[in-house]
């Protein structure tokens, strides 16, 4: 591919916003390749070694929702570790409390970058690592000490992955690389993108489908990101998710709203949204059990999540307390 240009990466990275760059956390060096085993032998969240019943009332910086491990456990990516959400009860972690930054779900687990814990030796930042027990475990996939992904993008059942790289480390210069393995990295070209960039998305079952989210709109590349059109109006995209068929993504004018497109015609749908008055929506995320089971976050620090659609609506944290 061919290799993106200096200028266009420092416009992208100009306009992609790094946070708590000078985070701190804790890393556990086990590691596993039978994922498949541990998968069958994870207990449920209830009788989890690491998690227990959530004492916190306040949550700040988000950095990432989803639904790792194809199971019914919503987590939350927080500068203080992962929260889940499972049968209306919250749980956080007592160990291995990182702050993954980067944070993106897939079906057997989950890929982050980020920060070590407080107190750990282990090197910081964390580089790309992975975790197929709800972090109990990760498997250090490079980068240790050398890089900090705040964006991450990879395919829930594919696991290829893109990854914005923010400063130079031993394998990749400054720009966007793509990676079926997270071993051979090549950069992609993003021919056709704008020059404001706020965020980088992929299909969960098509590694080819690679989506970018900008002031100006959404903008999708068929080709592994060599080449991007946009597929929305230009009207300023804040996120989005990838379904099999269909894409969910979120507007800020004229007012913060989610709206579904399908990836064959086109054609699009309001999702009906809280009564409240909602600021930008930084996050969002479908279950994969339940298509209809809907999560999106917002800058302020509030979580809502439906589970039909849009027809009710739950506020799960509001301006970063905790609803219990």
């Amino acid at each position: 591919m061919k290799k993106i240009s200096l200028y266009t990466i420092g416009l992208i990275l100009t306009v992609i916003i790094s946070a708590c760059q000078n985070d701190q956390s804790s890393l556990n060096e086990n590691q596993s390749n039978d994922t498949g085993q541990k998968q069958a032998n994870l207990a449920s969240i209830s009788n989890s070694a690491i998690y227990t019943e959530a004492d916190r009332n306040q949550i700040d910086h988000v950095h990432g929702i989803g639904y790792p491990g194809n199971r019914n456990e919503l987590l939350v990516a927080t500068h203080d570790g992962p929260l889940i959400y499972h049968n209306q009860i919250w749980y956080e972690a007592t160990t291995n409390k990182n702050d993954y930054m980067g944070f993106q779900a897939v079906a057997d687990g989950f890929y982050s970058s980020g920060h070590p814990g407080e107190g750990s030796a282990l090197p910081n930042p964390l580089g790309l690592i992975k975790s197929t027990d709800r972090g109990k475990t990760l498997e250090k996939l490079g980068f240790q000490g050398e890089s900090d992904f705040h964006y991450l993008a990879v395919g829930y059942e594919t696991n290829a992955m893109y990854a914005v790289n923010q400063q130079r480390n031993s394998e990749m210069e400054i720009g966007v690389y793509y990676s079926e393995d997270a071993k051979k990295w090549v950069d992609v070209a993003l021919k056709g993108t704008p020059d404001q960039i706020s965020g980088l998305f992929t299909h969960p079952s098509n590694s080819n489908l690679v989506a970018i989210t900008s002031p100006s709109g959404l903008y999708l590349s068929r080709n592994q990101g060599e080449s991007f059109t946009r597929i929305t109006k230009e009207v300023a995209v804040s996120t989005m998710v990838f379904l099999e068929d269909r894409f969910i993504y979120a507007v800020q004018e004229p007012r913060n709203q989610l709206i579904v497109q399908s990836l064959q015609d086109g054609e699009e749908e309001e999702v009906t949204m809280p009564n409240q008055t909602l600021d930008t929506i930084d996050y969002v995320t479908v279950n994969p059990q339940n298509k209809d089971e809907i999560v999106f976050h917002s800058i302020s620090g509030s979580l809502y999540q439906t589970t039909d659609n849009g027809k009710s609506w739950t506020i799960l944290i509001n301006e970063g307390k905790i609803k219990k």
